[in-house]
């Protein structure tokens, strides 16, 4: 065969094919990922190659050349770190969260973040589940706490992030977040948990019912004595029986607070619950459920639920957060809005913020895959991908003044109020998250207990908040 001299481009035109069948034949499904590593393994010997090459007697043996030096040299394919993160999960959440994870997984070759939703629904049974969980060493790498957070804080459960929030400012953006969202994931001075949403808590109003009596819709002015005497018109009770209420149970804590008083003492070391402020607000809700019969009484709960009440269109509001859009999106039948708390009649507002703490598990054995995935569902991107299809409310600043978030409608949304009134409230400073207290999970056992006789009226506010007092402060002061 004559001689025959190659330029370097002649040259990687000749071998181009066969180097990408023997990237084709390297990368079987489980090892795609490692797919650019050995296209560079490829560039790298055939750059050495040409190099030691100036005339090639024979492509053929070039090529033999080529294919041994690239199986000599490429290194063996590894397995992705796969991490988990637990949400209490339903068919709306888990939705959702699909293309945050599938977004994650094709960002990182080398973490695979697996979705691992507890099946539980948001309440009681997913802080159970954690609780059984953490006893048998088997909670996720990454999972979501609720009410508890200063109680498993108080545990060791979770990794402190401070240095990761530090090491990996690209990551995790930190300065984009509300501030209030940055405050509840403290506990005793260190960063906890990131908050991967979180919103403060608002009133979800039927407009039609509003409307058909003639009734103004709420509004940032609204007061508690104006809300009783819209509700005493939406009720409606037909041969004794309550066939449509004006609106929900209210939410106790953000009565409290509005009325200018507190659950516990700023120091969590006092439970202030009978103090005039709290028994006031109290009272008014027992009143609004006992004496006036515009809230469902504990009988009328056990036969159908708010959420189910309102959306059949016999409850006029309820109080509850931009989350909520995730189950009323569905809503055929009317229009519905969101409004700001209404002020107690003193002046105040001040609404409770619903947090969404993400943490990493110390039990974990892969503390830096879960920071990565942790950072992700919290990252402007993935609260964007998650968000945008209605579930939740943005941790971050920036999120609420994008087009997506502020136009967001649903069919049967009367207007941008699901957006707007939400990220507002927090930026008047009307918003706080529960605060953190390493004796949770008992002082709210003893709180709910002693709500029944709230509820159904047994007894008074003022012997329930006393009650409740005498019992938190035992727990407090061990």
């Amino acid at each position: 065969m004559d001689k025959k001299h190659f330029s370097r481009r002649d040259f990687v035109k000749a071998v181009g094919a066969v180097s990408g069948a023997v990237v084709l034949a390297a990368c079987q499904p489980e090892v795609v990922k490692e797919t650019v590593m050995v296209e560079k393994e490829v560039e790298k010997v055939v750059t050495q190659v040409v190099k030691e090459t100036v005339v090639i007697e024979g492509t053929p043996q070039v090529v033999e050349k080529v294919v041994e030096k690239v199986v000599t040299n490429t290194p063996a394919p590894k397995a992705a770190t796969q991490v988990s993160f637990m949400v209490p999960g339903s068919p709306n959440e888990d939705a959702d969260f699909a293309p945050v994870f599938e977004a994650f997984n094709e960002m990182y070759d080398d973490v695979e973040g697996i979705y691992a939703p507890a099946g539980t629904g948001y309440g009681s049974k997913y802080n159970d589940k954690v609780m059984t969980m953490l006893a048998g060493g088997i909670l996720p790498d990454c999972f979501k706490s609720l009410d508890f957070f200063g109680s498993l804080a108080d545990m060791g459960v979770y990794v402190p992030l401070d240095d990761y929030i530090a090491a990996e400012p690209e990551i995790t953006q930190f300065d984009d977040f509300f501030q209030a969202h940055v405050d509840a994931c403290l506990y005793k001075g260190e960063m906890m948990a990131l908050p991967n949403d979180g919103a403060p808590v608002g009133y979800w109003y039927n407009v039609d019912m509003f409307e058909a009596e003639g009734l103004e819709l709420p509004d940032w002015d609204t007061t508690w004595s104006e809300m009783l005497a819209s509700a005493q018109e939406m009720t409606k009770v037909e041969n004794g029986l309550t066939t449509s209420y004006g609106f929900g149970r209210p939410a106790w804590r953000i009565w409290v607070w509005s009325n200018g008083g507190l659950e516990m003492s700023e120091d969590g070391s006092k439970c202030t619950l009978d103090e005039p402020e709290a028994i006031e607000a109290m009272q008014w809700i027992q009143d609004s459920i006992v004496e006036h019969g515009v809230c469902p009484g504990p009988e009328a709960l056990a036969e159908i639920s708010q959420g189910e009440r309102f959306q059949t269109g016999k409850l006029g509001g309820f109080t509850g957060a931009r989350g909520g859009l995730g189950g009323l999106r569905g809503i055929e039948d009317f229009r519905f809005d969101a409004a700001p708390m209404p002020k107690s009649d003193k002046g105040i507002r001040m609404t409770q913020l619903l947090i969404g703490w993400t943490s990493i598990w110390k039990g974990s054995k892969e503390y830096d895959a879960a920071y990565k995935l942790a950072a992700f569902i919290c990252s402007q991107e993935g609260q964007r991908l998650r968000i945008s299809r209605g579930y939740a409310h943005p941790s971050r600043k920036s999120l609420v003044e994008e087009e997506w978030y502020k136009t967001y409608q649903c069919p049967k949304c009367n207007s941008f109020g699901v957006n707007s009134v939400f990220p507002e409230m927090l930026l008047r400073g009307e918003a706080r998250a529960l605060p953190a207290h390493k004796d949770r999970a008992q002082i709210d056992q003893v709180i709910n207990t002693e709500l029944d006789y709230l509820w159904d009226g047994s007894r008074p506010a003022e012997q329930v908040c006393q009650n409740i007092a005498t019992e938190v402060n035992k727990i407090v002061s061990r």
